[in-house]
C-alpha cells in the first residue's frame, strides 16, 4: 500500500461494511462477540428498560443485552453494531437487559431486526461488537434519580459515546467510588454534598471531571463534556477484500469516486434517508452534521464516518 493511501486512509474514516476485515488495539473494545438475535416489543416512548434509560417515541434502534454481556449495567448507555448471516448491520443502543438470553445473544426490537433479517425467521445468528454511539455534538448529561438528596444521591449518566466502567466523587481530595446498581444508577447510601466534583471513566480508559455539580432532580446537568475516541479505534485497516469499491475516498466536505456511482442513497445511523441520487463522482456533505452514516450503492454498504 502507498503512502499516500495509506495516509487518506487513515484520515479520512470510509469503510466498506461487508467485506473489509478490521482489527483494532486491544483496548478499543471492540472484539467481535457471537450469539442469536431475537426481537421484542422494546422500550420506545419509555425509559421502562432495565437501564433506566429514556427512548424517545420513535426511536427502535434499541436492545437488551444478554445478562452475561450486560455486566451488571456496564453496558448501558453503549451501542453495538449487530450483524446477521446476510451481512447486514445495524448500529443499537443497549437500553434493557434480557435475563433468560444465553451468553452473547441480543435481544433486538422487531423494527431493528427487520432491518438484517426477515422477522418471520424469530431467531438468527448474528455477530456483534461495541462501536462508539453516534452522539455527534451532543455532551454527557447527569441525572439524579427521584428522592436524591444529601443524605442519599444516586446518579446516572446519560448521552454517553463509550461505556462507563467507574465513576467517583471527591471526598478530602480524595476520589471515592460510587458503587453502581443492575438498574443502572450509581448510588452512594450515605449521600454526596452538593455542590459536587465527579469523575468517570470510560471502558477506553478516559477520565472525565465534571465540577460544580448540584444534585436537581428535576433538570439533569449538561456537562458540555463527551467521551472520545482514539483514532485507532476508527480508522486501522487490516486487511481489505477483493470486492472493494476502486477510486472511493472521503473527507469532511464529500465523498468521492474515480468511477460514477449509480443509484445510490445516504442513510443516517438510525436508517433514515438523508440524500440519494442517480449518478455522481461526488457526493456533497458539507451541509450535514458530524456522525455516522451509511452510503448504499451497488452491493456496497459503505460507513461514513463525518468528524
Amino acid at each position: 500500500m502507498s503512502m499516500k493511501l495509506k495516509n487518506i486512509m487513515t484520515s479520512f474514516a470510509i469503510f466498506l461494511w461487508a467485506g473489509w476485515a478490521t482489527v483494532y488495539a486491544q483496548n478499543c473494545n471492540n472484539a467481535q462477540h457471537t450469539g442469536e438475535g431475537t426481537f421484542y416489543g422494546g422500550v420506545a416512548g419509555s425509559a421502562g428498560g432495565n437501564c433506566g434509560i429514556p427512548v424517545a417515541a420513535d426511536d427502535f434502534n434499541h436492545c437488551a443485552l444478554n445478562n452475561q454481556d450486560y455486566n451488571t449495567s456496564q453496558a448501558c448507555g453503549a451501542c453495538l453494531e449487530v450483524k446477521s448471516a446476510s451481512g447486514k448491520s445495524i448500529i443499537v443502543k443497549v437500553v434493557d437487559r434480557c435475563p433468560e438470553c444465553a451468553p452473547g445473544d441480543v435481544d433486538l426490537t422487531r423494527q431493528a431486526f427487520a432491518k438484517i433479517e426477515d422477522p418471520t425467521k424469530g431467531r438468527i445468528p448474528i455477530t456483534w461488537r461495541f462501536v462508539p454511539c453516534p452522539v455527534n455534538n451532543t455532551t454527557i448529561k447527569v441525572n439524579f434519580k427521584s428522592g436524591s438528596s444529601q443524605f442519599w444521591t444516586a446518579i446516572q449518566l446519560r448521552n454517553i459515546r463509550h461505556a462507563v466502567t467507574k465513576l467517583e466523587y471527591k471526598k478530602d481530595d480524595a476520589w471515592v467510588n460510587i458503587p453502581r446498581e443492575n438498574f443502572n444508577f450509581f448510588i452512594e447510601t450515605a449521600g454526596i454534598a452538593s455542590p459536587m466534583t465527579l469523575r468517570a471513566t470510560s471502558i477506553l480508559n478516559e477520565q472525565l471531571i465534571f465540577e460544580n455539580i448540584n444534585i436537581n432532580t428535576s433538570n439533569d446537568y449538561d456537562t458540555n463534556q463527551q467521551f472520545t475516541t482514539p483514532d485507532d479505534c476508527l480508522d486501522q485497516v487490516t486487511s481489505i477484500a477483493e470486492n472493494k469499491p476502486i477510486g472511493l475516498y472521503s473527507n469532511n466536505q464529500g465523498i468521492y469516486s474515480k468511477n460514477h456511482i449509480t443509484d445510490w442513497k445516504l442513510f443516517n445511523h438510525m436508517g433514515r434517508l438523508i440524500k440519494q441520487g442517480k449518478r455522481t463522482q461526488t457526493i456533497d456533505t458539507q451541509n450535514l452534521r458530524t456522525g455516522l452514516y451509511i452510503l448504499v450503492y451497488d452491493r456496497y454498504r459503505i460507513k461514513y464516518l463525518k468528524r
